[in-house]
């Protein structure tokens, strides 16, 4: 057995869904024949014990019809008148008797309408009367018992037809001897009597009876038989169309044959039979449609599943399966569609955030060799600025002095190690780069910082603001007449992140430049721009990608701006106190 299972699984689901529907097929059709078979040998032979209960009852209605011609034929024959006659050796008496033989007799025949003729002979064969229908053949004599004759036709005459003769023996009831043969007496009897009883005996509208005498000839029949001639009962009983039963009659010697049409019999049977078919036929329909139904919505789609599995490695990318129907396999296409969208959107995750990582890596080389290359003999430009500073001294000029504290403590700043720095320290820088712009531009353009006093000790990317800062005076105000102002604004969100508003009333950009710029920003992924840019300065680009490389999502930058109303730029990251997380991210 399992032998057999382990054999039967290794087909296919196809396979084995048809071998079973064979099998399922194949034993209603067994069943079917079977069934049916044990039907009809059950109709057969309920009506075989049927007609041959009705073939007894025939033969005790024969039987009976005996008894009846037995009373009759002792009422006649032993009646005192031919017992007197027979028995008398006078022949004058004889004579005397004769009419009342006569009248005897004709009482007889008139007790029952079958006899058609009665003859009388003496011991010696010789006849004594004779009324109605003759044999028209020798008297058997003597004779012990009664006997029945075959089919005697009569052709033609007064009376002519089909007859049969019952003989009687006649034994003399005054001798002293117990079988004291007398005479005899034959009964010409009208074989039509049989046909009422061969009528009431039919099984079925198109059974046939017939009554045979002791050479097979036909003496009765019922239905669309054999009505006269020699009956073959070897060949009625090889006819397979047919039940045909056979009975011998007691005395006779005589035969009743019952013919029945199997199909009449199985009519009913084989209207059962169309049913029965009409039914398989359904059954036969229902199961095409499941075959249909299978192959369309379960098969094909789980065999369009297993190819897109086996194309997927060589395809990949945005190919999905196509979900035909919103069953189980729908269901399982759309679930596996989701799987690999999610799949998809992880393995971008993860090369977004290698990418994020190695372009952080390479910023922070970038910055390591920018600070390495701003370190060379830093302590000769830190003496040469205090050598500046010391002789501004000398001649009392202040300004000067001032400026070259201020490049000296921006210069300190910039080139130190780490990547963040407290908020405090970011806008002390400003302040400084603020005096020199002051300086410069002689008090025409000024830098304003507002910032909250929680925030100030938080951590952020250095050198945020400064580059903003720069584009906002050499960009917005140096060309503009009037005074300029550049003012920064710190402070906490209700979201728990720093934001930076860096905010000028200089000239501004029109649309189409502001949005040059916003597309700059959004689409920068490229490391010629960050060296291109890295060329003129730290620009606003290089500040967004630093801050989406530490920050991620969670950081961002807006640029807003109107013609002759100034630009502000707005920047937003998460609020963070311990920056040697951030810097390991």
């Amino acid at each position: 057995m399992y032998r057999f299972m382990g054999r039967f699984n290794r087909h296919s689901i196809t396979a084995q869904f048809l071998y079973l529907i064979i099998i399922m097929l194949a034993v209603l059709l067994i069943s079917f024949v079977v069934s049916n078979r044990i039907a009809e040998r059950i109709i057969e032979k309920k009506v075989t014990d049927t007609s041959g209960k009705i073939l007894l009852q025939v033969e005790d209605k024969m039987i009976s019809f005996y008894s009846d011609m037995e009373g009759i034929s002792t009422y006649l024959l032993y009646s005192p008148t031919v017992q007197t006659y027979l028995s008398s050796g006078d022949a004058l008496a004889k004579i005397l008797k004769n009419d009342e033989i006569i009248s005897m007799v004709s009482n007889t025949m008139t007790l029952k309408d079958d006899i058609k003729g009665i003859q009388l002979y003496d011991k010696d064969g010789m006849p004594v009367t004779s009324i109605g229908v003759e044999t028209g053949e020798s008297v058997r004599y003597p004779i012990r018992k009664a006997y029945y004759s075959g089919l005697i036709a009569i052709p033609d005459g007064a009376g002519a037809g089909n007859y049969y003769s019952i003989t009687y023996p006649i034994f003399n009831l005054k001798s002293s001897q117990v079988w004291d043969y007398g005479g005899t007496s034959v009964f010409m009897m009208d074989v039509n009597n049989f046909n009422q009883i061969l009528k009431n005996a039919k099984v079925t509208e198109s059974s046939r009876l017939w009554l045979l005498d002791q050479n097979n000839r036909i003496m009765a029949d019922e239905g669309n038989g054999l009505q006269s001639g020699t009956f073959s009962i070897d060949e009625w009983n090889k006819d397979e169309r047919f039940i045909v039963q056979t009975e011998s009659l007691p005395h006779s010697g005589w035969k009743l044959i019952s013919a029945i049409p199997k199909n009449e019999l199985l009519r009913e049977l084989n209207t059962v039979q169309r049913l029965n078919i009409a039914t398989y036929a359904v059954m036969f329909c229902i199961l095409g449609l499941f075959l249909i139904l299978f192959f369309s919505r379960i098969l094909k789609p789980i065999r369009s599943l297993m190819d897109f599995m086996k194309s997927y490695p060589r395809k990949g990318g945005e190919s999905r399966v196509q979900v035909v129907a919103p069953n189980e396999i729908g269901v399982l296409a759309a679930n596996l569609n989701k799987m690999l969208d999610e799949i998809d959107t992880l393995g971008k995750e993860i090369q977004l955030t290698q990418k994020q990582k190695y372009e952080i890596e390479i910023s922070k080389k970038q910055m390591e060799i920018s600070a390495f290359r701003n370190q060379i003999n830093p302590h000769f430009l830190y003496n040469t600025l205090e050598c500046i500073r010391a002789i501004a001294f000398y001649y009392k000029v202040q300004e000067i002095a001032d400026i070259s504290t201020s490049l000296s403590n921006m210069f300190r700043y910039s080139v130190k190690g780490s990547d963040f720095v407290h908020i405090r320290d970011e806008l002390f820088h400003i302040g400084e780069y603020a005096k020199i712009i002051e300086y410069r531009f002689i008090g025409r353009i000024r830098v304003a910082i507002e910032a909250d006093e929680d925030v100030l000790e938080a951590t952020a990317l250095k050198m945020l603001v400064q580059p903003i800062v720069e584009n906002a005076v050499f960009h917005g105000l140096e060309k503009k007449i009037d005074d300029g102002i550049v003012r920064i604004q710190v402070h906490k969100t209700p979201q728990n992140q720093i934001q930076y508003v860096i905010r000028d009333n200089g000239y501004g950009m029109d649309d189409k430049q502001l949005k040059e710029l916003n597309d700059r920003l959004r689409h920068f992924d490229s490391q010629s721009q960050t060296s291109r840019e890295a060329k003129h300065g730290i620009g606003l680009s290089n500040i967004y990608r630093r801050i989406k490389l530490f920050y991620g999502d969670e950081a961002d930058m807006n640029i807003e701006s109107r013609p002759g109303f100034g630009t502000t730029v707005t920047i937003n990251f998460p609020l963070q106190h311990d920056a040697e997380q951030l810097e390991v991210l």
